[in-house]
């Protein structure tokens, strides 16, 4: 059966969702390191001798000493290094919601590739994409209340961190309006094929 223009639109984004999935695990492991770490320049300098024209064999021991790196026990000192604790702390947090939001996308796209998507399971889908934008707003909201506490500024204000606020407190209702939108469709496809 000759596949729709919808269907083709669908392969192509199910492909990009899946790669920038990875992307985001892959970056999530490298997070604390990259914003706790006491002298960015030695990870740095370590993901700099990465040349693979080299020795094809240094690149995977270098990632893992970077990955050690950014997983060592002296990295969460808390106490030292506050600030960046509360920045690596929130964007772990937001690399986890983002993955949800990928991987419930991924389930929307399949149902579309499969020609079913009015089903209930899209709209519990994109509920959880929902949430998981309302918990990023609001860690946003509770990571810029804190900055102001903490550098009694207004200069946290005019930072990407405010954006994230209104932005994913509207990507949660309009994920909403869709689950409500995908619901409906099911219901009605579902009383449909009871009467015929």
């Amino acid at each position: 059966m000759e596949k729709t223009a919808v269907q083709k639109l669908a392969r192509v984004l199910r492909v990009l969702v899946i790669a920038v999935f990875a992307c985001n695990i892959l970056a999530f492991f490298f997070v604390p390191g990259m914003a706790l770490t006491g002298s960015p320049n030695e990870l740095m300098d370590e993901l700099m001798k990465m040349t693979s024209y080299e020795n094809p064999l240094e690149v995977p021991a270098r990632l893992l000493i970077v990955f050690a790196m950014c997983w060592s026990p002296n990295v969460w000192a808390f106490s030292e290094k506050p600030y960046a604790a509360v920045i690596a702390g929130f964007l772990l947090l937001c690399g986890l919601c983002t993955a949800m939001i990928l991987w419930q996308a991924k389930k929307v796209l399949d149902t579309i590739l499969e020609g079913n998507p009015f089903q209930m399971q899209n709209a519990k889908a994109l509920n959880r994409a929902a949430a998981c934008c309302w918990v990023i707003s609001g860690v946003a909201l509770l990571r810029l209340i804190w900055w102001l506490w903490h550098d009694h500024s207004t200069a946290p204000f005019f930072t990407y961190n405010t954006l994230f606020i209104p932005a994913f407190l509207m990507a949660g209702l309009l994920f909403q309006v869709m689950s409500a939108l995908f619901r409906q469709a099911a219901e009605l496809k579902e009383d449909q094929d009871l009467t015929i």
